[in-house]
């Protein structure tokens, strides 16, 4: 009978030795990310390069941008966002794409705030705002801008 016992316990020993070796081989495998491709590769450029203006509208509730060297951008997708009143974040994201012969690329102003029916209501405490571009080029090599724009100087 206790020879049962001792064989028993034995194999659990074995098992439970076997298992915590097999999970403490596993756990120090390192984890590799993979790779970016080329294509998912961003590149940074300066706002002088595209020739980006960004500007607020004399009441500072509205931006819009133009960009000014077109000639090789094949779209421009672009993020707006901004802190109100109460450190809440707040935002627009929008799309352009500039047609044959066009110069530039320009949006209508961006309101700082909601509109409904006609009405606006604009967000307070904004003091400044930021845009954030993804400039595909038109060998679809792809790069991201940033433009910060302060509302509290005139």
């Amino acid at each position: 009978m206790n020879a049962k016992y001792l064989l028993l316990a034995g194999i659990l020993l074995l098992v439970l030795g076997g298992g915590v070796f097999v999970f403490n081989s596993n756990k120090n495998k390192p984890v590799t990310a993979p790779a970016l491709s080329q294509e998912e590769t961003v590149k940074k450029l300066n706002p002088e390069d595209i020739g980006l203006a960004f500007t607020a509208r004399n009441d500072k509730k509205a931006v819009k941008f133009m960009i000014e060297k077109i000639d090789d951008i094949s779209n421009v997708d672009y993020e707006i966002s901004y802190l109100a009143k109460g450190d809440i974040p707040r935002g627009a994201i929008g799309h352009a794409d500039p047609e044959a012969g066009d110069t530039k690329i320009e949006t209508n102003y961006i309101d700082l705030g909601t509109c409904s029916s006609g009405k606006c209501k604009y967000d307070e405490g904004v003091v400044s705002v930021k845009l954030l571009l993804k400039v595909t080029k038109k060998d679809n090599s792809i790069y991201s801008v940033e433009k910060t724009l302060d509302l509290t100087s005139d």
